[in-house]
């Protein structure tokens, strides 16, 4: 059995530009929580469109407005 990467298997990282804002979420989320704030670029409409609909996936009852 050949064992293929995440990048390979989880279909949200086959987006390039998806798979950099949910690297950006996340890792804005640990260093948070850890008490260092980080700023990244702003996401365009449509990408922040699609990452809040894959968020919204997980917490149906969250707001991230």
């Amino acid at each position: 059995m050949s064992k293929k990467s995440l990048k390979q298997t989880n279909p949200y990282l086959k987006d390039p530009e998806l798979a950099k804002a949910l690297l950006y979420q996340s890792v804005s989320s640990s260093t948070a929580v850890e008490g260092a704030l980080t700023e990244y670029p702003k996401l365009n409409e449509a990408l922040e469109k699609k990452l809040k609909e894959i968020i919204s996936v997980h917490e149906p009852s969250a707001s991230y407005e």
